[in-house]
């Protein structure tokens, strides 16, 4: 019986897939730049990482006579440690330094403190030495050349092996160390190296499972003659300052500020060029949506990924998306273009699952930070600590209201910044009532709507926007929508549509779920006061790209309510209110980027916004060498509860009693992905305060909630909660 007998996948030898996976490893840590020990490293790690399928029960299991076999990843660890360590003279690294034993232990598995505990001896196939046999001529074509000879490397293998690989990994004797367990070594590594060879494996393995024999699937080609093409389309020639990002192309660093509507996107493209990974990040999933169609209309369907907590249910409604393993692919920033919420590159420097591949190929990327002013200070100092640590190849910070004290606390960019003249539209006229919004709001909603224009309400709290809207029903007009976080995705994807479409007449009311997530343009904006940053989101959503021919009205509810004061805090209220009486009552752009920039001036100096940044900083920093190379447990509930990209009110999602015998068919018809059609997001502290309304749902992985749910008003909240 020969080694080509031994199968790693039912129709795929094993030497012939090793063999796959390492021509692969070597183009991808070649297009990776990796420096000449972490390139054999990788080359270790791909000729070496399913040798541990040469086991007898393996075999048996590869060939359907055996439900499960020992952990071919562990079976790997004596070959690959070895190896490694034998190597380190030639190439000059510690023996200690073992990355490729830590990629190889875990491409199927993060690593943690009990990875593969409790795991006994291993029993070899007779045929793994001529396996290894072929294995060493496949080192010896990539270069390697100082191994012992396969035999002699045989017997070394066979004396490790004697015991419990399990407990080969928590031994402290493996370098004579008392102090040091191989686990505690692999934990120690430099993460950047590890990461570096965990992601080459990793991507040549799954290219060569998905038979992609070429690594160029992986980098963007043509990016620019995509942009230009896209260009050409619109019909107009290039603006001043997108021709001022497309020749900005050779700075690492671009700051761009330009009007809603100006054509940003465009000129952030123009910018990033021929780039060959390109790493888009927006705040919100809706956002990130809207840019993933985008982009793919512009570069290609295949080419762009899209990657956010709901993502794999959102591709799932995409007939074109491939299967799991293309969608996973796609999660995990390797698609050449990747369009992803920010809160995505955040966990992977808080070492969230599939940690490694995502911060080596973000760190080789040009990234785009769009929207930068929707972020709070804990996810700013978390953001600042990530870039600190690994910054991308190239960076760019776009938004229509880029304040400078905040632009300050990030590398220094290249600005460039709209004409003019894009700034001196005047879009709307102002209005401020020494009065709270739901005391007069509806009455000044309907005088507008009985008129035929659409009207854009805004509450800061989702109680006021649901007594909105009760008000409204109560007053007889029945052209209204009421969109807030407290209600299931599929009702709130219904609702984004019909607002999209919104008849003369419509009533608009929403919360702050409305500033950087509806691509809307209304005829009226009504809106409780928040910060100014805030408001001028808020007003983006009416006459949004100026084609009004008189400016659309405002009107600014300047009495905030106490759940207001809870949200924002009454500091930031006072001073957006002082900033907007001495704002025009038609203010152009430019004004309104203006009091963005009084605002951030008071803010970022406080003292409570710059320890929400500090502190922000320090939890990344803290997590990041508390871990080490582990992947983040969640079975650890101090780790988890450090584990969060944002602060503030932290949610569950929980699935209303109405849905219950929907969510049990979707199950029986093995359609659980669809659950989150049926969920909502809720305080976590209503969870504990109102223990009665929640029951847990193992069955379907779901807390149940016995609040009333219905498709007009949402989630019902508790009596006492806001």
């Amino acid at each position: 019986m020969s080694s080509n007998k031994l199968l790693a996948k039912p129709d795929k030898g094993l030497v012939e897939h090793l063999s796959e996976v390492t021509v692969l490893g070597a183009q991808i840590a070649e297009r990776l730049m990796l420096s000449e020990p972490l390139r054999v490293k990788v080359i270790l790690a791909c000729a070496l990482h399913d040798i541990g399928k040469a086991t007898v029960d393996f075999q048996e299991y590869i060939r359907g006579r055996r439900q499960k076999a020992y952990p071919h990843a562990l079976a790997s660890l004596p070959f690959v440690l070895c190896a490694e360590t034998s190597l380190a003279e030639p190439y000059d690294w510690e023996r200690r330094s073992l990355e490729a034993t830590a990629a190889v232990l875990t491409h199927h598995s993060p690593l943690s403190p009990s990875l593969f505990e409790g795991y006994g001896t291993v029993d070899y196939h007779p045929e793994v030495e001529h396996a290894l046999e072929e294995v060493w001529k496949l080192l010896q074509s990539h270069g390697i050349r100082s191994l012992p000879p396969a035999g002699a490397f045989w017997r070394n293998i066979q004396r490790l092996s004697h015991e419990p690989l399990a407990k080969v990994l928590g031994n402290s004797l493996f370098f004579n160390d008392k102090n040091s367990t191989l686990r505690g070594l692999l934990r120690d590594l430099p993460t950047q190296n590890y990461a570096c060879v965990k992601t080459a494996l990793h991507l040549a393995d799954w290219l060569a499972s998905a038979k992609v024999m070429q690594t160029s699937v992986l980098f963007l080609q043509g990016g620019i003659s995509a942009v230009n093409r896209h260009a050409g389309t619109l019909n107009a020639p290039l603006r001043i300052f997108q021709t001022e990002a497309q020749q900005a192309r050779h700075s690492d660093v671009l700051w761009l500020r330009a009007p809603t509507g100006t054509g940003k996107t465009e000129a952030l493209l123009l910018w990033a060029g021929d780039t060959e990974r390109l790493l888009y990040l927006l705040p919100t999933q809706a956002t990130t949506n809207a840019m993933w169609r985008r982009l793919r209309r512009i570069y290609g369907h295949e080419t762009v990924a899209l990657a956010h907590g709901r993502a794999f249910y959102t591709l799932r409604q995409e007939p074109d998306e491939g299967p799991l393993d293309a969608r996973l692919f796609g999660s995990v920033f390797a698609r050449p273009v990747t369009v992803a919420t920010l809160d995505q590159y955040l966990l992977a420097h808080l070492h969230g699952r599939y940690w490694e591949e995502r911060r080596t190929l973000a760190s080789r990327a040009t990234v785009v930070l769009d929207e930068l002013h929707a972020y709070e200070p804990y996810t700013l100092g978390l953001l600042l600590e990530a870039l600190k640590r690994e910054c991308p190849a190239r960076l760019a910070l776009a938004g229509a209201t880029l304040p400078d004290s905040l632009l300050a606390l990030f590398p220094k960019g290249k600005l460039v910044e709209a004409e003019p003249d894009l700034w001196c539209r005047s879009r709307h006229v102002l209005a401020c009532r020494e009065e709270k919004l739901v005391e007069r709001g509806v009455k000044e909603a309907l005088e507008h709507a009985r008129r035929g224009k659409r009207v854009l309400a805004i509450a800061n709290t989702v109680r006021d926007a649901q007594e909105l809207y009760r008000l409204l029903q109560q007053a007889g007009w029945k052209k209204c929508v009421l969109l807030h976080a407290r209600f299931i995705l599929r009702d709130r994807v219904a609702k984004e549509e019909e607002i999209g479409r919104a008849e003369p007449g419509t009533v608009f009311i929403a919360t702050q779920v409305v500033e950087v997530s509806l691509d809307i343009s209304y005829d009226v904006l009504i809106t409780e006061i928040a910060p100014i940053d805030a408001l001028v989101q808020r007003m983006g959503r009416v006459n949004r790209r100026g084609e009004q021919t008189t400016p659309a009205p405002v009107v600014i509810y300047t009495q905030w309510s106490d759940g207001s004061q809870r949200v924002y805090g009454k500091e930031v209220l006072t001073w957006s209110k002082e900033i907007l009486t001495s704002l025009s009552f038609t203010p152009t752009d430019r004004d309104l980027v203006q009091a963005t920039q009084r605002l951030y001036e008071q803010v970022v100096a406080a003292e409570g916004w710059q320890r929400e940044l500090a502190q922000g900083r320090a939890s990344l920093d803290d997590l990041q060498r508390s871990l080490g190379c582990y992947t983040i447990d969640f079975s650890d509930e101090k780790l988890h509860s450090r584990f969060a990209t944002r602060r503030g009110t932290v949610s569950v999602e929980v699935l209303p009693a109405l849905f219950v015998e929907e969510a049990w068919a979707f199950k029986e018809q093995g359609e659980l992905w669809k659950l989150p059609e049926l969920l909502v997001p809720v305080p976590i502290w209503w969870v504990r305060e109102f223990a009665d309304h929640f029951l847990p749902f193992p069955d379907l992985g779901a807390l149940q909630t016995t609040l009333t749910y219905d498709g007009e008003i949402g989630l019902h909240s508790p009596s006492t909660a806001l």
